[in-house]
């Protein structure tokens, strides 16, 4: 279940290729959410297992910065997929409180 306080950036753009699809996100989103936005909306399948696939990898190789979380969600229109962070404390800032 997503929490009611996700900053949304809606997603206009569809692509054709994985290739052109991972451009788009290494581009963009992938670098903006966490900091502009908290969540991504889009009805290109592409696009959100992409961002999905590179937040996942960068936590892994550099450690975890966010809880990453995905969803759908069917309208009358077709999917819109959702992929959504959740950043997780530092814990020198625990430390120190």
């Amino acid at each position: 279940m997503e929490p009611d306080n996700i900053d949304w950036y809606i997603e206009p753009m569809t692509f054709e290729t994985q290739h052109e699809a991972f451009e788009w996100i290494s581009s963009g989103p992938y670098n903006e959410i966490g900091y502009l936005y908290t969540g991504y909306q889009t009805t290109d399948e592409k696009l959100a297992n992409i961002l999905l696939f590179e937040l996942v990898r960068s936590n892994t190789l550099h450690g975890p910065r966010f809880q990453v979380q995905a969803d759908y969600e069917f309208l009358s229109t077709g999917l819109l997929y959702k992929v959504w962070v959740t950043p997780l404390a530092e814990p020198d800032a625990e430390e120190k409180a």
